[in-house]
């Protein structure tokens, strides 16, 4: 017969089990969340399952888990899950604070980081989203859309995959500088053709320069 037939499992090695437990499930719960950040715009399940290679079912728990953190904690953005698909959002009840940093950052300069985001798309574009923010290393919504009320560039459907979109500079950007065409650009040749961002878009640098 055994010493302690019902002796329980000690308190310490619980809290270590369901501290490993906690830890498995943060990144899956991050990793949604840093994918829907980074996509900007509305995105469908089935291609968040094949970023993170994990079943509907438990990516859409994930994205309930998101929302409903974010009402508990009155956070200023939202996760919106409509049919097949989810989006982060800001609160509505901040839509006013949005519209007054929004009307300023169009009546000012354009930042750094627009002027970097405008210059990929015109030496490498079209471009698509995820092209431009793999290039950048950020997320680019707030940029693309500054750009795009300005007038400065311009969204193009994509020849063979009607989901995605294009991003161009428009004859306004190139009236701004004075140009004829988008070849007139400094250093046009040696930035279009640029092997590191070949490697970037395409993953093989000087084996694939256009796609």
């Amino acid at each position: 017969m055994n010493k302690h037939p019902h002796t329980p499992e000690p308190q310490g090695d619980q809290q270590q089990q369901q501290q490993q437990q906690q830890a498995g499930e943060a990144p899956e719960l991050a990793s949604v969340e840093a994918v829907l950040f980074m996509y900007g715009s509305p995105i469908k399940f089935t291609k968040i399952c094949e970023i993170l290679d994990a079943p509907k079912k438990d990516v859409l728990e994930l994205c309930e888990i998101l929302r409903d953190s974010y009402i508990e904690r009155s956070a200023g953005i939202r996760v919106v899950i409509h049919g097949d698909a989810v989006q982060i959002v800001t609160e509505k009840s901040q839509h006013e604070i949005i519209e007054k940093f929004l009307k300023k950052e169009l009546e000012g300069d354009l930042t750094n980081p627009a002027l970097e985001v405008l210059a990929i798309i015109a030496y490498r574009g079209p471009l698509s989203k995820p092209d431009i923010e793999a290039i950048r290393g950020v997320n680019c919504s707030f940029t693309l859309r500054n750009l795009l009320l300005r007038g400065l560039i311009e969204r193009l459907p994509h020849p063979t995959d009607k989901r995605t979109k294009l991003y161009h500079v428009t004859h306004s950007f190139l009236r701004f500088l004075g140009l004829e065409s988008i070849k007139q650009l400094p250093h046009w040749e040696d930035l279009t053709g640029d092997k590191r961002i070949d490697a970037i878009l395409y993953g093989q640098g000087e084996d694939e320069q256009s796609k």
